[in-house]
């Protein structure tokens, strides 16, 4: 009978101490995943490109259909004699792929309340010139928020994404987007309100809360060619 009860005390003290590694490796997760999930309030995360291999997508990053890849921008090239960097683009350069959409979202940082912005020049693109900001993506890069120019009707359309399936929202008219110019998509979130601003001047004004937080990307429809450049994330 000594035999058992030592036994029985060995088998409770080894499920002792599986239950306490399992409440430390949780406790570590939720520690993991607050710091993930706190960045610090005014904190900006900017993408240059310039540490990112060209011809190749950025790092930390998915894309969804279409041929992304940095590249340097010959119209923006430094003064000669500089040191200064030659200034580099994400480029989304396929044109017949047969997919409506294409985009790419960064893996991180994943943010709740902020403020983002890109700046875009649509090369071409005869279907309907278009040009988005993602924000509130997931980490799967399939569900989140979409604002973008449609050059085919001149508007500003808001959508969110399900499951890689985009649904409307709202629209509102803005100037045609000039080929080869660069524009500016900017978005606002504060918990439920969700503002868009088209070249500095603020187009719509949306209340959801699908989504409550998630990271950055940019997207382009159909037959669009499009360079994307100082793209742009501040905490709030």
């Amino acid at each position: 009978m000594r035999g058992n009860a030592g036994s029985g005390d060995r088998i409770r003290a080894w499920l002792s101490v599986g239950v306490a590694f399992t409440a430390l490796i949780g406790a570590a997760a939720a520690c993991s995943a607050a710091k993930e999930s706190a960045a610090r309030p005014g904190k900006t995360y900017a993408w240059s490109f310039q540490a990112d291999t060209l011809g190749q997508k950025p790092a930390h990053s998915m894309a969804f259909g279409g041929s992304w890849q940095v590249s340097e921008d010959s119209t923006g090239s430094a003064a000669a004699g500089t040191a200064a960097p030659v200034p580099r683009l994400l480029t989304q350069s396929e044109s017949d792929d047969g997919i409506a959409y294409h985009y790419l979202t960064f893996t991180r940082p994943m943010l709740g309340d902020m403020d983002a912005s890109v700046r875009f020049r649509i090369r071409s693109g005869e279907i309907d010139p278009s040009a988005g900001l993602l924000f509130q993506m997931d980490s799967k890069g399939t569900s989140g928020y979409l604002v973008r120019v449609t050059g085919k009707t001149g508007e500003l359309a808001f959508h969110y994404l399900l499951y890689g399936k985009r649904r409307d929202v709202k629209f509102a008219k803005i100037a045609m987007p000039d080929s080869g110019t660069w524009h500016t998509l900017s978005i606002s979130r504060r918990r439920s309100m969700l503002r868009a601003s088209y070249d500095g001047k603020e187009v719509m004004a949306v209340r959801d809360d699908r989504f409550s937080r998630g990271t950055v990307g940019v997207w382009t429809e159909d037959d669009t060619l499009v360079d994307f450049a100082d793209l742009t994330a501040t905490a709030r």
